[in-house]
């Protein structure tokens, strides 16, 4: 997990992270901050063991750590896909810190499908990322949940929202 010790310290990596927290640090509804980014990646990362995905820890790290690293563009203009500017923003990092042509391309593509309903992706690692992501969310517990568009679509447990 080196290469993801390099990529969290990475200048630019911290810098995306504290423009989208400038912008919501009063924001009503979950945030895209580090601690969701984490619990993505450990989410996703039990979904791999669970289900004996075959992808390295690195890759599936790496992938939810830079899942929401362009969100801040979308406060600045609601025209942009976050998911298709923390791609972009990703691909330069990952060559940075060592990730191969082929691990880039998987990780990626995961970021550019995240936003996506899970059962809706063909991609392996896009499909666990965008579980993952919703099953970060705990909206069980979030009093702005009546005016979220999003817990609507988030997984249920025995009808109750978790």
């Amino acid at each position: 997990m080196e290469v993801v010790q390099k990529l969290l310290q990475d200048p630019d990596y911290l810098y995306y992270l504290s423009l989208t927290k400038n912008y919501e640090s009063g924001r009503r509804y979950c945030c895209h901050n580090f601690s969701h980014l984490l619990d993505v990646a450990r989410i996703a990362w039990i979904l791999c063991l669970e289900r004996q995905i075959k992808l390295s820890r690195p890759v599936v790290y790496a992938a939810a750590l830079l899942h929401d690293i362009g969100r801040f563009a979308q406060h600045e203009d609601e025209s942009i896909d976050h998911a298709a500017e923390s791609a972009s923003l990703a691909e330069p990092l990952l060559t940075r810190h060592g990730f191969s042509a082929a691990e880039t391309k998987l990780i990626l593509q995961a970021i550019l499908v995240h936003r996506q309903t899970p059962e809706t992706v063909t991609d392996l690692l896009g499909a666990v990322l965008a579980e993952a992501d919703d099953l970060s969310r705990l909206c069980y517990n979030c009093s702005a949940q009546a005016g979220c568009y999003k817990a609507k679509r988030m997984p249920t447990l025995n009808g109750i929202q978790y």
